[in-house]
């Protein structure tokens, strides 16, 4: 009996501690109340909502121990989505890995595809709060800083007689207060037209006094949106119908 008692005792001591799972956390800067989304190798694995202040934290558990892709992006209060970042992690097995230092590009969105040059330019969007929104426009490399606040909005009007009649690209990234800097936003595309040009008559969305593919492009930049000038039929939303009219108008 004695025997079998020490027995009892040896097998106790020989159980094996609980296995800890194998977790990874996600933690780093967007925008309050931005949903984040995470994907685990293509698919998504976690959605979550930043905090107020822009700060988010994702976690997953039940993973495997091995090397996994993971990609993230944020979509703000205004539907608007900052890039994907995307890495590779190696996750070890029955450990919790944090992937911290993520730092999500701002959202933009330009206030007009088409404006004419001497008017000002809308740019706003969402960042993390409280910091400082670098602005880049080219085909004339043009920087501008706007601040954002403390709900992480941002605009900045640009001022258009600074750039040449053309197509042109704006794009941010953000600058917070400790010093780090985001990745850079979406690029947006937008045109300037001369001053006595008059846009979007007739499908002819840029001015230049054909319908082409240039004037397509705008028309889909604006797609299922509102949009004056690729509008051609002022229904407030710029679907087939408009596309339809731009091709009856179509010169190539």
């Amino acid at each position: 009996g004695g025997g079998g008692g020490g027995g009892g005792g040896v097998g106790a001591a020989g159980i094996p501690a609980t296995p800890q799972p194998t977790s990874a956390i996600f933690q780093g800067k967007a925008y309050p109340e931005a949903l984040i989304t995470l994907l685990k190798n293509g698919a998504v694995a976690a959605t979550v909502t930043a905090q107020d202040d822009g700060n988010f934290t994702a976690a997953l558990t039940g993973l495997s121990g091995g090397i996994y892709t993971f990609s993230l992006w944020g979509e703000d209060t205004e539907q608007r989505k900052s890039v994907t970042l995307s890495f590779t992690v190696s996750i070890l097995a029955q450990m919790t890995t944090t992937i911290s230092g993520i730092f999500l590009s701002p959202t933009i969105d330009l206030g007009a595809a088409v404006v004419s040059k001497g008017e000002n330019l809308p740019i706003a969007g969402q960042a993390f709060p409280k910091s400082d929104i670098q602005i880049f426009v080219n085909s004339k490399e043009i920087t501008r800083k706007t601040p954002s606040t403390e709900k992480g909005k941002w605009q900045y009007d640009f001022d258009t007689n600074l750039l040449d009649v053309g197509s042109h690209i704006a794009r941010a990234k953000t600058l917070a207060a400790s010093g780090e800097q985001s990745a850079f936003s979406e690029l947006e595309n937008f045109v300037v037209l001369p001053k006595e040009a008059k846009a979007c008559e007739k499908g002819d969305l840029n001015g230049d006094g054909r319908v082409n593919l240039t004037d397509v492009s705008i028309l889909f930049f604006w797609w299922g949106k509102a949009n004056n000038c690729a509008d051609q039929n002022h229904d407030g939303i710029v679907d087939l119908i408009d596309f339809s009219i731009l091709l009856y108008y179509w010169t190539g």
